[in-house]
C-alpha cells in the first residue's frame, strides 16, 4: 500500500510546464503546505530548474543536499515576494 500512495504522489506531481517532478522532491513539497503553495507560485523556469538540480544527483546523499537546498530557495523567493501570495488561490 504505502508503494502504491508513494507512486501516486510522484505521478501526480508536475510543473506548470507538464514535467514530471522527482517522487523525493515530490514527497517533500507535499509534507508542508507552505512550501507546497510556494513551490506552485514559483515561475515555470524555476520549477524546471530545481527538478533538473534534483535529477542530476548522483547519489540519494547528494539529491538530498539539492532537495534541502531547493526548500531554502523556495521559501525565501515566497518571503522576498509576498505580493504573489496575498489574497491568491493555488
Amino acid at each position: 500500500l504505502a508503494v502504491i500512495v508513494k507512486k501516486q504522489i510522484s505521478e501526480r506531481m508536475e510543473t506548470k510546464k507538464g514535467v514530471k517532478v522527482p517522487e523525493s522532491l515530490a514527497k517533500t513539497l507535499q509534507e508542508s503546505k507552505e512550501l507546497k503553495n510556494a513551490w506552485d507560485k514559483l515561475r515555470p523556469s524555476c520549477q524546471r530548474e530545481y527538478v533538473e538540480r534534483v535529477n542530476k544527483a548522483k547519489s540519494e546523499e547528494k539529491r538530498k543536499e539539492k532537495i534541502d537546498r531547493i526548500i531554502e530557495l523556495t521559501l525565501d523567493y515566497a518571503k522576498r515576494h509576498p505580493e504573489k501570495y496575498k489574497n491568491r488561490k493555488s
